[in-house]
């Protein structure tokens, strides 16, 4: 029979070599088994001293422990994962009281509360992580009238932001205000503008006119023109008046503390 081909393990054919095959043949399948068994381990350079069943449960899928339909996660009951293994897990041993007990008074209502040896710090800092992410993701914007930065209340990555400036809305509307589109979506870059004060420039001041009285009629009562001659006529600017400095141009505000969150 021919000599099979090929590079990994599952290329070999078990019933080659035939018993009706020359015995040169026989060197040709040994090499084979050689080339085979090294491609198909290349990394393997020492003796491998574990069981089968070791090897096994080392290079099997891994099951995840808790798994989530998308809102509320529970225990992969599939794969036999229990509430103990979990507390075996995390160092719990199943006398320890939970960390928040209820009591229920003759009337049915229910009231939490912390048990013995258990603060209100230890369970903030349990579940603050993920209170956070909640809140506050990343690029999330903080305000408050004090200076402290959130991130000793809450935790994460915090800067100050948007010094001396109000904020305003991204116009998402169908046909947008240019002026306030946002820059970005993934807060990369943000759009500033307007300014604190401003100077009005000729197009800007509304349209008027300014009246000239006083002015000397040569002729009289008479027709209209010089009594001793033709008329002539120039013109006359009206005295300036205005000092062109720069309005304010403030909306009334508070001033707060801001930070955006990074991280």
């Amino acid at each position: 029979m021919a000599l099979e081909t090929g590079t990994y393990i599952d290329s070999l054919v078990v019933t080659n070599p035939a018993a009706t095959d020359a015995l040169s043949q026989a060197d040709e399948h040994l090499r084979l088994l050689k080339s085979t068994i090294k491609a198909t381990f290349p990394n393997v350079a020492g003796a491998v001293t574990g069981t089968h069943t070791a090897i096994n449960a080392k290079v099997a899928e891994p099951v995840s422990a808790i798994t989530s339909d998308g809102s509320a996660p529970s225990l992969n009951a599939a794969a036999g994962v229990t509430a103990d293994n979990l507390k075996t897990l995390l160092g719990i041993t199943a006398a320890v009281e939970p960390a928040i007990t209820t009591a229920t008074d003759s009337e049915g209502e229910v009231t939490p509360a912390l048990a013995t040896g258990i603060t209100a710090a230890e369970v903030w800092n349990l579940v603050k992580s993920a209170a956070l992410d909640s809140i506050y993701p990343i690029g999330a914007i903080y305000t408050a009238i004090t200076s402290g930065s959130p991130q000793s209340v809450f935790g994460g990555t915090w800067v100050s932001f948007g010094q001396g400036r109000v904020l305003v809305g991204h116009d998402d509307a169908s046909e947008p205000d240019s002026d306030f589109v946002a820059s970005s979506t993934d807060g990369s870059s943000v759009l500033v503008g307007g300014a604190k004060k401003h100077t009005l420039s000729v197009d800007e001041i509304p349209s008027h006119t300014h009246g000239i009285s006083n002015f000397e009629n040569p002729a009289g009562t008479g027709s209209t023109g010089s009594a001793n001659g033709a008329s002539s006529f120039s013109t006359v600017n009206t005295t300036a008046t205005g000092g062109g400095t720069a309005h304010n141009n403030l909306q009334p505000y508070v001033v707060v503390y801001m930070w955006k969150r990074t991280a």
